[in-house]
């Protein structure tokens, strides 16, 4: 009898550890491959720079020593390349067509391929946003739209439907709210007990880390993107959780690598990511990876490969581009070029 209630309890103990490992493995190839991307970075993003721009330095120099706009000053940005007065003309060297045939190339699948519409569909329609908040505040296009696509399912998430939030940002619980979560009294928090920041006009309430979660919701996409960048740029202390103003000054957009393992240190109690745990052991990184984990380090998200996701959208679908496209553009009406 009791071989046989040994037996029966090792085939449950087999059985259990089976499902959890068909769960552990299910939610992994989810987390990895519900993305249309190619993980890992590569050289392309250098290759690509080598055959078609010819910016100096300088000129990226000159872009970022300009001084920031206001909040309400928006650069009226025409990413097709008209000669509108008081519009500041980017040729977009970013082209859907080309994207899909280097897919092709690196062995992406009929269906792959397929899922990557909705994503070439969001950068299409969101690309001057993300390039007139590039031009006032210093955010890259390029991460901006990435964390866009991430976080709002390319625009398809119920998030983004309901409230046209693309980024995720939460209103903050009021102090009678706080009051409720430590009692955990859940149900009985109202939405007005949540402070939402102009240019968001009311909270959506969808379970994301708690039951209770809120989020902001806007009039529309483009007051989304200006609320992203006034999140990324708001005045903060380096180390601290949430400040994320720094990233953007430590790796600007550049041709040369930027080194992560001094921010990497300084982050080390709160995010518990050494230098070498962001890529694979690699501490420097184009500029687009370093602001990835920049993000990670700050706490954007809890996601552990949140950092590369962001990295390995913007090389797959060359986002990179549109960051250079804007600062060519800039020197081109400064020069008269």
């Amino acid at each position: 009898m009791a071989n046989y209630v040994s037996r029966v309890v090792t085939s449950l103990l087999f059985f259990l550890a089976l499902l959890a490992g068909l769960y552990f493995y299910q939610h992994n190839k989810t987390d990895w491959e519900s993305l249309p991307i190619v993980t890992g970075l590569t050289d392309a993003y250098a290759r690509g720079l080598d055959r078609i721009y010819g910016l100096s330095n300088e000129a990226i120099q000159d872009f970022y020593n300009q001084p920031f706009a206001e909040q309400t000053e928006q650069q009226q940005i025409d990413s097709w390349s008209s000669k509108d007065e008081g519009k500041l003309a980017v040729r977009t060297s970013w082209k859907r067509d080309s994207i899909l045939l280097h897919l092709r190339a690196k062995g992406f699948s009929r269906d792959k391929l397929r899922q990557t519409a909705p994503v070439l569909d969001y950068i299409g329609r969101y690309k001057t946003a993300a390039l007139n908040e590039m031009y006032r505040s210093r955010v890259p296009a390029s991460i901006k739209l990435a964390q866009g696509i991430l976080e709002s399912s390319s625009g398809h998430s119920k998030l983004a439907r309901a409230s046209r939030n693309h980024f995720g940002i939460k209103a903050r619980p009021q102090q009678s709210a706080r009051d409720k979560i430590a009692r955990r009294q859940y149900a009985a928090i109202r939405d007005d007990e949540f402070t939402f920041t102009a240019p968001a006009v009311d909270v959506f309430k969808k379970w994301d880390d708690h039951s209770y979660d809120r989020f902001e919701v806007y009039r529309s996409v483009g007051d989304s993107y200006a609320r992203h960048s006034q999140l990324l740029t708001r005045p903060c202390s380096p180390g601290q959780t949430g400040c994320y103003a720094w990233i953007w000054q430590a790796y600007p957009v550049s041709r040369q690598e930027w080194d992560i393992s001094e921010a990497a240190g300084a982050f080390y109690h709160r995010s518990g990511i050494a230098a070498g745990d962001f890529f694979g052991g690699r501490t420097h990184l184009p500029y687009y990876a370093a602001c990835a984990a920049g993000l990670k380090m700050a706490g954007y998200a809890t996601s552990p490969h949140y950092h590369q996701k962001i990295a390995y959208i913007i090389e797959t679908y060359e986002l990179w581009r549109f960051d250079f496209d804007l600062i060519r553009a800039v020197e081109e009406r400064d020069t008269g070029g």
